[in-house]
Formats: structure tokens, C-alpha cells, sequence
């Protein structure tokens, strides 16, 4: 009887830490979701920031304007010496 008692109780121990593992799992997971949702919607932003359009008009109103005169200064070459 008192093995039984014992077995019972051992038992309920376990079933109780189990659900509470089982809870915690579930709260990372639920994090887990939520992060991966804002990383999407970060990697949406940064992609329609980064379209040449969206530059392009960000200059503008900046004060940035295009240039007609581009010039390109040579640069010498470069060899590694000895």
C-alpha cells in the first residue's frame, strides 16, 4: 500500500513538471512565431528602402539633384611590390 502511495505521488510529480515544461515550450514558441512575423515584415522594409526608385526620390527631397557632368578621376595601377 505505502509502495502504491509512493508511486502515485512520484507519478504526479511528473505529470505535474511535464505540464510545466510543456507550457514553457509553448511560450517559446509562441515568441518564436512572433519574431519570424517582425523579421518578415523588417526584411519587407528594407527591401522596399533599398529599391532605386525609393532612392531616387529620397535624394530628391534630400535636395540631391542629378548630374550632367559626371567625371571620372583615373586612378593609377596598383601592383604589389616587393
Amino acid at each position: 500500500m505505502v509502495v502504491f502511495v509512493g508511486l502515485a505521488a512520484l507519478s504526479l510529480v511528473g505529470t505535474n513538471a511535464l505540464a510545466t515544461e510543456g507550457v514553457a515550450v509553448s511560450q517559446a514558441e509562441t515568441k518564436t512565431l512572433s519574431l519570424e512575423k517582425e523579421n518578415q515584415e523588417i526584411s519587407v522594409k528594407i527591401e522596399e528602402a533599398s529599391q532605386l526608385k525609393n532612392i531616387e526620390s529620397l535624394a530628391e527631397s534630400r535636395g540631391f539633384i542629378r548630374s550632367s557632368n559626371i567625371v571620372f578621376v583615373p586612378t593609377p595601377p596598383t601592383f604589389a611590390s616587393r
